[in-house]
Parts: structure tokens; C-alpha cells; sequence
């Protein structure tokens, strides 16, 4: 008789020898076979089954459940009657020789049931036991089935195709879709979008949550074992291309984001196009590494070498010219800045934690890694990118999120938070500072607040009054990330980059003493002022 034993998923068989598992299998197909006998599996009856080794002749084959799997979900173990000789399936004659090989001399006996009306079993007729409106409907059903297998093996095409795109313009998400969307979403709302972001689990797999801000100020730094983060950060700018354009080709939930997936789909594929460009990769690459510097340079032994202040600074410039670029070329798009410039800092920082990830996967690794480890990456993902180009986390939320979650009681308990942690942080004072806000990349290019006045760079008393109401509603100073430089060379780079993001170009400053300089940054701090909403 046939013996299916079944195996159990996951199990470690390293640990064991190859004997060890043999009499295993072979001591549960002595139970299986002698309780079909309906023979008690005593070990007295094993040892009497063992002296005629019943397995030596039998056949061993898997069975798998999956055929995309490597591994057996069960072993079945046959007589060689079966498979050697012919059975009641096969058409082919029993070989004599090879049954009084294995049975001994023996004369095949037919027998055949007795022809008991009611009680008999007799071959089916299919066209005798269901009536023709029946048989229509099975065919019916075998056609759906066909046509729901088709469906099956199109989606399972455009998934193993990424650079194919996602799906045709105007076209509809099937279930799966949408269901993978819905997941990545609730995973991005947890991680990057606010105010989803600050309500953190207290422990790994808690139900319950605390509310966390994104401090304005204060040190980045994160404290390592010295080996495990002694290798700086080496991701090729090719790599986080690949890997962001299958992220955003196939997993990014655009039409979740926008109202607009029906009424405009060709203008959200091309934001998809857009978001991983080249230059998005490069300011990835940029960002992964600031933060690396900013947030394990503390944990590099003293013999290593480490970036200094003036690398720092210059990482800090040239990730300021990139942003500009990317926010002036979303301000000139059809879906304007309030989609097109989230998604990009989404992007960013989904590429960033992906650089980490793949650099040091035991402590960032989404399966290896360690969840606290995890956690404390995003908060200063978050953090960094707040506090260089969103102060007031305008492309940190979603418009469509927070009119369909409703998620205003989380923003009123963040203003609480923000107002009892600091009193410039009340919300009075932070709408004071917002109708007098000037960008991160003018403060840094005037040098705001490093005086304790205006800025080093304005004499005007207008623009110096307009930088210290920046300040109000909790402002993260300009050294939080990297204290600017006093170079005028670093200040003119920034001058320049402010410039673009306004659309005019500032002429190239004649070498003079800093003390004269301060008049064109003081005009220029007003045009900001004038032309800039944020």
C-alpha cells in the first residue's frame, strides 16, 4: 500500500545526520502502515516489520505543493508492484517473472464483486447522471476558470517586467494591485508622511504608540559598536538607480496620493519618470552620505580618517543645488509643487534607508536587522531632511491623506508636544515665524541667527528684522546639521543656488572686503523675501 508522509515547513535539517532522518521516515512509515492494517504500532510489531525490510524495495518520490518551491512538502513511498508491473490504471500486462520475484509462486485469483442492487458500484455515465442544463453549466464554469488563469498569468507577466511599466494610461488597478499599493502605503504613512510618522509603536510588534516629533535641534549622532559601521557608506549611484526605478515603476502608490489618477494618469507617469532621474539619485547619494558622517562619524575609532567641517559644508551645497533644481523644475509642472515636490522628498527618503540597508543589513536589514536600529535610521531620515529643506514639513504630508484619514487630532497633539518642549514652539509664534519664513537656503547663504541678530551677510535693517521673525515657532538653527562656513566662497555658491530657484541669475561679486558685501546680500535677502512662498 501507498504511505504519504507529510513534512513540516521551515525545519532544520542541518543538525541532523543522514541516518538520524532515515530512521525517522522510516519509523513513521511503520506506523502509517500498520495503522491502515489496523495493526497497534508497538515496538515489538516494528521489530518483527524491520527482519522483512519493507522499504528496500519500495519507491521514494516527493510530493511538492508549490512548484515555484525547492523544497518537498511530503514524501510518498510506494510498493514496486505499482510502478514496476503495472497497476489497475495501467493498460500494460503485469509481468509474471517480476511478481514471483517479489510475492513468490502465486496464481492470479479473479474475483470480482457480487452484483448486490443498491450496494454495487458501477462506472459512471456523465451524460446519464446529469441532465443537459447542467452539463452547459460546467461548461460555463470551465470557461471562467480559463479566462480567471489567464487573468492569473497577465499579472504575474507585467510583475516579473518592471521596466515595462505599470499599467497603460487610463487603465484600471486590478485587486492585486491595489492591495500591494494599499500595504506600501500604510508602510510610507509609518515611516515618512506626517502625521502618521510620530505615532511610533512603543516596542516591536506593541499595540500601543507614543507621539514623537522631529526635533528642530539637537545632535543627529547615533552610537555604534566602532566595527560594525567602520566601513563608510560605498553605494554606486547606478545601483540606488536600479533600485528606485523598480520601486517606483511598480510599488509606489501615486494613484493612492493624488485625486487625480483618473482625471490626469499620463501626468502621473510622468511624475513616475521623473522620480528617478538622475539627479534625484545623485541627491540620494549626497543625503546617504551627510548622514553617515553626521550620524556615525562619532563611532569611527581615533586612528581613522574622518570627513571634515569643510566636506561636511560643501555636501551640504551641493545637495542644496540639486534641491533647487528639482523644486523649480515641479514649480513649472502641471501638477504643480503640491504633488510633485512630496513625492520627491518620499523618494529621497525611501533611497536613502535603501542605501543604508544595503550596506549594512544586519543593522538595518528589513528581515536581518534590528528593529530599534531600523527606527532610529528613520527618525534622522526625517530629521535631516526637515531640518535642510522643509522646516515647516509643508512636503512632509499629503493633501488627499489628510482630507480622506482626517488626522487632525494627531496635529493638534503635535502642537501640544511642540509648545510644552519649547515656548518658541507655540502656535501663535509658529505662524508668526511662517508669515515671515525664509527658506533654509537663504538663512544659510545670510548666515541668520549666527551673529544672535539679522545675519553676518545684511546690513538692511528690513532684512535683518524679516530673519529674526524667521526664527519664531521653533526654527531648527543653521548649525543643527553643519554650521555654515564664513568662506565667501560657500556663501556665493548658496547666493547663486537661491538665485536659480527664483529664476534670475546673480552676477559674479567683485573681490572686495566682506564688510562691502553686505549690501547686494541685503537686497537680495529682500527679493527672496518678496518672491519666495515659503
Amino acid at each position: 500500500m501507498e504511505v504519504v508522509i507529510q513534512l513540516k515547513g521551515g525545519a532544520n535539517l542541518s543538525t541532523h545526520s543522514q541516518d538520524e532522518i532515515l530512521r525517522a521516515v522510516q519509523d513513521e512509515y511503520f506506523n502509517r502502515y500498520l495503522h491502515q492494517l489496523g495493526i497497534a504500532p508497538t515496538a515489538a510489531n516494528k521489530a518483527q516489520m524491520m527482519k522483512f525490510r519493507p522499504m528496500d524495495d519500495c519507491e521514494v518520490h516527493g510530493v511538492w505543493a508549490d512548484d515555484a518551491s525547492g523544497l518537498a512538502a511530503a514524501i510518498r513511498i510506494a510498493p514496486p508492484l505499482r510502478h514496476r508491473v503495472g497497476y489497475e490504471d495501467s493498460d500494460e500486462p503485469l509481468d509474471k517473472a517480476i511478481i514471483s520475484h517479489l510475492y513468490g509462486e502465486a496464481e492470479d485469483i479473479p474475483v470480482e464483486p457480487p452484483n448486490v442492487p443498491g450496494r454495487t458500484i458501477f462506472p459512471v455515465d456523465l451524460e446519464k447522471m446529469f441532465p443537459p442544463e447542467e452539463r452547459v453549466r460546467a461548461e460555463d464554469i470551465l470557461a471562467e476558470v480559463r479566462k480567471a488563469r489567464s487573468d492569473h498569468m497577465e499579472r504575474q507577466k507585467r510583475r516579473a517586467n518592471p521596466a515595462a511599466g505599470s499599467y497603460a494610461h487610463g487603465a484600471s488597478l486590478d485587486s492585486d494591485q491595489q492591495q500591494r499599493y494599499r500595504q506600501e502605503l500604510e508602510m510610507l504613512k509609518s515611516k515618512y508622511i506626517l502625521p502618521y510618522a510620530c505615532e511610533r509603536p512603543v516596542q516591536e510588534g506593541s499595540k500601543r504608540t507614543q507621539l514623537v516629533p522631529w526635533a528642530p535641534e539637537g545632535p543627529l549622532e547615533l552610537r555604534l559598536r566602532a566595527a560594525e559601521v567602520a566601513e563608510p557608506l560605498a553605494v554606486e549611484i547606478e545601483q540606488i538607480q536600479v533600485q528606485l526605478k523598480a520601486w517606483v515603476q511598480n510599488q509606489l502608490p501615486l494613484e493612492l496620493l493624488s485625486s487625480r489618477a483618473r482625471d490626469a494618469p499620463q501626468l502621473l507617469e510622468e511624475l513616475r519618470g521623473a522620480l528617478w532621474e538622475n539627479e534625484v539619485c545623485q541627491l540620494i547619494g549626497l543625503l546617504a552620505h551627510l548622514l553617515y558622517w553626521l550620524a556615525f562619524g562619532c563611532c569611527r575609532s581615533p586612528g581613522l580618517p574622518r570627513l571634515g567641517q569643510h566636506a561636511l559644508q560643501g555636501l551640504v551645497a551641493a545637495a542644496h543645488e540639486i534641491w533647487v533644481k528639482l523644486e523649480r523644475r515641479h514649480k513649472n509642472s502641471k501638477l504643480g509643487i503640491s504633488l510633485g515636490m512630496p513625492c520627491v522628498l518620499l523618494t529621497l527618503k525611501y533611497g536613502m534607508e535603501i542605501c543604508f540597508e544595503s550596506q549594512y543589513p544586519s543593522l538595518f536589514g528589513e528581515k536581518t536587522g534590528e528593529w530599534s536600529m531600523r527606527e532610529a535610521l528613520v527618525e534622522r531620515i526625517n530629521t535631516l531632511l526637515m531640518r535642510l529643506f522643509d522646516p515647516d514639513c509643508t512636503y512632509a504630508r499629503f493633501g488627499r491623506l489628510d482630507a480622506a484619514d482626517n488626522p487632525f487630532n494627531l496635529y493638534k497633539r503635535l502642537d501640544l508636544l511642540a509648545s510644552a518642549n519649547s515656548p518658541n514652539r507655540r502656535r501663535l509664534k509658529q505662524m508668526q515665524g511662517r508669515a515671515n519664513r525664509a527658506t533654509p537656503l537663504v538663512r544659510a547663504a545670510l548666515q541668520a541667527g549666527q551673529d544672535g541678530k539679522g545675519g553676518v551677510g545684511t546690513e538692511n535693517p528690513k532684512t535683518r528684522s524679516l530673519l529674526v521673525h524667521s526664527e519664531l515657532g521653533g526654527r531648527a538653527p543653521l548649525a543643527s546639521v553643519v554650521a555654515p562656513s564664513g568662506d565667501e566662497r560657500y556663501r556665493d555658491k548658496l547666493l547663486r543656488a537661491a538665485n536659480s530657484r527664483i529664476g534670475t541669475e546673480l552676477p559674479h561679486l567683485p573681490q572686495v572686503k566682506a564688510r562691502d558685501r553686505r549690501g547686494p546680500g541685503s537686497q537680495l535677502a529682500a527679493q527672496f523675501r518678496a518672491e519666495d512662498p515659503f
